[in-house]
């Protein structure tokens, strides 16, 4: 009821606002998500990728307190920079949907079981009234309509800050980012694997410091899904 519920809703808003794809933003149909020729341009990164850590160039011998990454598209690719930079100004669902459903073949494709539940990485509560959505959320619900599983967004908090993550480089934001989230009290994980969402990954620096929250819930296995990953981990975009 929920999927048919989301394409009746998606068919009533393109009479007033047509859908676009987010990469190049030509006009396209009401019920897909990118258009044909940017589907067959753009590189799709779960087929290149460490299944571990995310990157195209494996650094597994980093530290890492997430098990395994799914990641549908390279940042590093113009027209995805600005699809990511657009999702996060406007909370446009098609790059989400798309990675959705990028994320669910390559399950299927790998054998990879749905887990319990998804998470959003959270934004500061004053970042999230002024923009007016959180993108991570916007991700963990389409992945949850995907896979038919729960979204669960009051287990993690973020304290609310100026400062922004992607104004750091990755050692700062390793040390920066201790600080900036907490989980909540009296929940408990305990035996359970999750999504844990975020746009985009870079030095991986938010994502690990999540997932260490989750273990500490009793997950005993976190996967983190994305939109976008970059090339490296010194790319500085990673944040809300």
């Amino acid at each position: 009821m929920t999927e048919i519920l989301d394409r009746c809703i998606r068919y009533l808003l393109d009479i007033v606002f047509p859908n676009r794809c987010p990469f190049c933003g030509k006009f396209i149909p009401w019920n897909v998500y990118i258009c044909e020729e940017c589907s067959s341009e753009l590189s799709m990164a779960n087929d290149f990728i460490c299944r571990k850590c995310g990157k195209r160039k494996c650094v597994c011998e980093l530290p890492r307190q997430y098990d395994m990454t799914l990641a549908s598209l390279f940042y590093n690719e113009k027209p995805v920079r600005k699809a990511i930079i657009d999702f996060k100004n406007t909370g446009d669902e098609n790059i989400a949907g798309f990675t959705a459903d990028d994320i669910a073949y390559h399950m299927e494709k790998e054998n990879i079981p749905a887990p319990y539940a998804v998470i959003p990485v959270p934004m500061g509560k004053k970042k999230q009234r002024k923009r007016g959505h959180n993108q991570a959320e916007i991700l963990a619900r389409c992945i949850g309509r995907r896979l038919g599983i729960p979204v669960i967004n009051n287990i993690l908090f973020k304290f609310d800050t100026d400062d922004e993550q992607h104004s750091h480089g990755r050692e700062e934001r390793e040390e920066r980012v201790k600080t900036l989230f907490y989980a909540g009290k009296d929940i408990s994980l305990a035996g359970k694997t999750v999504f844990l969402c975020d746009d985009v990954m870079t030095t991986g620096a938010t994502l690990n410091e999540c997932a260490e929250l989750l273990k500490g819930l009793g997950a005993v296995s976190v996967i983190a899904a994305v939109c976008a990953v970059t090339e490296t981990t010194t790319t500085a975009e990673e944040g809300n």
